[in-house]
């Protein structure tokens, strides 16, 4: 009973603790572009509009029906979704927690655990990143396997394996990049079960039969898009666009994953710890495994490229767990408790930045009373896509992301023109057009000079928004 009532209390300091962690985010609409663009797109399916037609992106659709559930919640949607992502931060920590009791202490699981959500404030994770909602599912589906592998058989069952592939294929619909890890988890099982059969041919079936599970999700999504008569559309963007993006010039990239790098490099100890430890043992097969999980996510990093600083969030679930291995020593415990701290700190300072810098929810509040004095269609060219999930949306293009037109290395990566599109839209002549100051190693230069060329004949600036690296302008058509 006793121990029941302390675990009981540690999840609900967990969930405490990331509270606090992101008290500074609630309410605020202008957290980051994307989660902000699956709001919109989320309020767009319920009035019937459909992802790749409608309105275009290359994610799944599921992140989209996941933000479909939040905007239910109406005028509270901003706090349904970042409720939502509290949720999900809470499992996958929890989670973390159960599995960092198997190879240590309870005290060195609970601070690997809080250590998960102050880790993600470093990297853009305060909101509902897509990596904030699948990597509970893939945390979830590695608790299932090592359940198993610490019975006393070892045995790693059928339907154990077949249940924790199914969470990663659902996490695929969220983003597609969870397919390392999903794979390596198959791969993990297809490979422990032909050791002990020997049987080439029960491996094949093993293989076919996740295969199968895990593809089933996006395989009913493509269904439904071929039901309707545009497999196409579905195709071109699951797919074909992924291949098409330009690349951000060598400076840009370079400091990207610098930055990657330097959010990673603390702990790394945490993964060696693990490494010596197994070594040790000798090779426990629960320690091989959450070492190999850090390595299919260390993979799938490297793999998909260090695009944006949010990328790395699917890496602090797994190298979180492994830190746990430096309560062992000493010095480790000082090295976990210091990065724990020190994460926090920086974090919250991270949060209160991005709030200087991208605005809150006054900002955006003036911006709609600026629509308010004289209503029209808002055309995003740069900023907040927030500002389409508003009463000034009108449908001037299904390519309604502002990357979409403004970045490089999109350019020939969308399926469309995006000259022809830009001028097909300002032909229209949209009442507001939204634009920031320009980012010289990734804007699409072309768009902008068209954007500004027809800002100088017929638009007048009515609204400008100033943080500390760059200013937001709203214009208004003469």
């Amino acid at each position: 009973m006793t121990k029941n009532r302390n675990e009981f209390l540690l999840n609900l300091s967990l969930l405490f603790f990331i509270i606090l962690c992101r008290t500074q985010t609630f309410g605020n609409p202008l957290i980051y572009s994307d989660e902000e663009f699956y709001l919109f797109g989320g309020g767009r399916i319920l009035h019937g509009d459909l992802p790749y037609l409608q309105f275009w992106d290359r994610k799944p659709v599921g992140i989209f029906l996941l933000y479909a559930f939040f905007h239910l919640f109406g005028p509270y949607r901003i706090f349904a979704y970042q409720f939502g992502a509290v949720i999900a931060v809470w499992g996958t920590a929890w989670l973390l927690f159960r599995m960092g009791k198997t190879i240590a202490s309870t005290t060195a699981a609970f601070l690997s655990a809080l250590l998960y959500p102050a880790l993600l404030n470093l990297s853009r994770g305060e909101g509902g990143q897509t990596p904030i909602f699948y990597n509970f599912l893939v945390t979830a589906a590695i608790a299932l396997v090592l359940h198993d592998l610490l019975q006393p058989d070892g045995k790693i069952r059928r339907k154990i394996a077949l249940f924790a592939i199914f969470l990663f294929g659902l996490a695929m619909q969220i983003k597609y990049t969870v397919v390392f890890e999903g794979t390596f988890v198959g791969i993990y099982y297809v490979v422990r079960q032909y050791l002990t059969s020997r049987s080439v041919s029960e491996a094949l079936k093993n293989t076919g039969l996740l295969a199968l599970i895990g593809l089933l999700p996006t395989f009913l999504a493509f269904c439904f898009y071929l039901t309707i008569g545009h497999p196409g559309a579905w195709i071109f963007a699951n797919l074909d666009s992924i291949f098409l993006r330009g690349h951000f010039p060598d400076g840009e990239a370079h400091h990207l994953e610098i930055r990657m790098l330097q959010a990673a490099l603390p702990l790394l100890p945490g993964l060696i710890a693990t490494i010596l430890i197994a070594r040790a043992k000798p090779w426990p097969a629960h320690y091989v495994f959450l070492i190999l999980w850090a390595g299919a996510a260390c993979l799938g990093i490297i793999a998909f490229g260090g695009w944006y600083p949010h990328y790395i969030l699917p890496l602090y679930a797994p190298l979180a767990l492994t830190c746990v291995s430096l309560w062992t020593w000493r010095t480790g415990r000082v090295w976990l408790i210091g990065l724990l701290c020190i994460v926090s700190i920086v974090g919250q300072l991270s949060l209160h930045r991005h709030r200087i810098n991208d605005g809150d929810q006054r900002n955006f509040q003036t911006m709609l009373d600026i629509f308010k004095q004289k209503p029209g269609c808002v055309f995003v060219y740069q900023g907040p896509p927030a500002l389409y999930d508003t009463p000034y949306w009108c449908s001037l293009t299904n390519h309604p992301f502002p990357g979409h037109f403004n970045t490089a290395v999109e350019a020939h990566a969308t399926g469309m023109n995006v000259l022809q599109e830009l001028d097909r839209v300002l032909a229209r002549k949209p009442e507001y057009i939204v634009t920031e100051d320009a980012s010289p190693l990734r804007e699409n230069i072309a768009t902008r000079r068209e954007v500004f060329k027809t800002i100088k004949t017929d638009y007048t600036l009515v609204y400008r928004f100033t943080s500390v690296n760059d200013s937001l302008y709203i214009y208004r058509h003469k």
